[in-house]
């Protein structure tokens, strides 16, 4: 199997199961028209998670890779945590960012990519 092949599987998979947990992502990026929309997944016990969000049209892709909190201010509560990540985009930018967690099932988050163009994303669980 080639390497294309082995990468749309392990995304496809992924996306199914990510639609059974139930995450949504949007959010807006300077110079790009209207707001982007896509999935989120969420990570394991020790936190972070990762989301997708896509142009209406499907040609910009950005997939946002958050580490696991490096800030608490109330131990043992979700809350009020923030944390690091990277979004890569298909165009090449990649945007350093920051998130903040409103809930346990929610947080946002955003950051400037290399040409002062603003990423701002929220990350919901889907009722």
């Amino acid at each position: 199997m080639n390497k294309r092949a082995i990468i749309l599987s392990i995304f496809s998979a992924s996306l199914v199961a990510g639609c059974a947990i139930g995450y949504q992502a949007r959010g807006s990026l300077g110079g790009v028209p209207g707001e982007m929309r896509g999935k989120a997944y969420p990570g394991n016990t020790t936190g972070g998670g990762r989301f997708v969000l896509a142009d209406r049209d499907g040609r910009l892709q950005c997939d946002g890779q958050m580490s696991p909190a490096d800030s608490s201010p109330t131990p043992g509560s979700c809350e009020g945590e923030t944390g690091k990540g990277v979004v890569r985009c298909s165009d090449g930018r990649e945007i350093p960012v920051r998130w903040t967690a409103i809930t346990c099932r929610s947080f946002e988050g955003g950051g400037d990519d290399q040409m002062g163009n603003r990423l701002i994303f929220r990350v919901d669980r889907s009722k």
